[in-house]
């Protein structure tokens, strides 16, 4: 079983500054990062709707030793984790980085004054230890996107797609869309869909 000083959980934008300062500030440490998809990135690889962009402006999101220096603050998802991939590579951190590598399981032994992780590696299950855990897995299920149920929804005969796991091949040229939802993602799709689409329809309950 490997054992660490810590592992960091998910190699998003927080993950990446997380091992960039572990390796300034602690460079005694062990540590890995423990990555669930085969690309950097977190919340800006697994969103890959149309129109996909940041809520915050990157100056204020992005890192304080790496500023975004791109001049578009509300920038596009593809901008940002291009920005998270060039700073690990930059910082060394991506060959500290495990890509496949899905948490299953976590638990604290106090016998032992440590954490024994169970992890999915590309279908294998593997344990592995650490002194403390950094999760930087932000607050997305990114294997199951949220979404209410309401009367009906199963009998819809048009076609239902989760922003979260927007089909690559969809093209909406000249159809007739309803986007369920007035946040940031929704106010994001629908201007977007509106280029191409013969109607688009927002509603939102309040």
């Amino acid at each position: 079983m490997e054992q660490f000083d810590v592992l960091i959980i998910g190699a998003g934008l927080s993950g990446v500054a997380a091992a960039r300062y572990l390796k300034r500030k602690c460079p005694g440490k062990t540590f890995a990062l423990l990555e669930s998809k085969a690309r950097i990135g977190g919340t800006w690889e697994l969103f890959q709707y149309p129109g996909i962009r940041s809520d915050s402006d990157m100056h204020t999101m992005g890192y304080a030793f790496r500023p975004w220096r791109n001049p578009k603050s509300i920038a596009d998802g593809a901008s940002i984790r291009a920005y998270i991939e060039e700073t690990a590579d930059e910082e060394a951190v991506t060959p500290l980085i495990r890509f496949n590598h899905k948490v299953i399981d976590a638990r604290w032994l106090s016998e032992d004054g440590a954490w024994t992780l169970t992890v999915d590696a590309g279908g294998e299950r593997q344990q592995m230890r650490a002194n403390f855990i950094f999760s930087c897995a932000g607050y997305y299920r990114h294997d199951a996107g949220y979404l209410p149920k309401w009367d009906g929804y199963e009998d819809y005969k048009g076609k239902l797609i989760h922003p979260q796991f927007w089909p690559q091949d969809f093209d909406h040229t000249g159809k007739r869309i309803i986007v369920i939802g007035s946040g940031a993602t929704a106010v994001t799709l629908t201007p977007v869909l509106s280029e191409k689409a013969a109607h688009v329809t927002q509603l939102q309950r309040s």
